[in-house]
C-alpha cells in the first residue's frame, strides 16, 4: 500500500487527508516513531486491556518526506488488516475515531468534506 494525499480505511465513512503543513516536531509529539526505512509510525491498541502485542491496532504510517499517510487497522501480528466496522464491538470504533479525532486535532491529519 503505497502513501497516500488521502485515506479512508476499509468499511469507514470517513475521509482523512493528510495536513501538507505538517511540521516533523508534531509527530514526536503525538507518539509516532521513526522507522529504519525513514517514515514516521503510531500504533494504537484498539484493545487496549489485551495490551499491544495481542491486540486490534490502529497504524498511522506517514513518509519520511512528509508528503503521504497510511492509515490501517490490523490484526495483533500486524501483517493483515481487519475491518472493525463489521465486528460487533462498537468500542473497538469508539477508540478508533477517538485516536483520529486526536491526530485531526494536533493538525495531523484532516477530514477530507464530501
Amino acid at each position: 500500500m503505497a502513501f497516500e494525499k488521502s485515506v479512508k480505511v476499509a468499511g469507514d465513512t470517513v475521509t482523512y487527508e493528510f495536513n501538507p503543513g505538517l511540521k516533523k516536531y508534531a509527530l514526536g509529539d503525538t507518539g509516532f516513531v521513526q522507522n529504519n526505512a525513514g517514515a514516521y509510525i503510531m500504533q494504537r491498541a484498539l484493545e487496549p486491556s489485551k495490551g499491544l502485542a495481542q491486540s486490534i491496532k490502529l497504524k498511522v504510517s506517514i513518509d519520511k518526506n512528509l508528503t503521504g499517510v497510511k492509515i490501517k487497522t490490523v490484526n495483533p501480528s500486524g501483517n493483515d488488516t481487519v475491518n472493525i466496522f463489521k465486528n460487533s464491538n462498537p468500542e473497538l470504533v469508539e477508540l478508533f475515531r477517538f485516536y483520529l479525532n486526536e491526530l485531526v486535532e494536533r493538525e495531523i491529519l484532516l477530514i477530507k468534506e464530501a
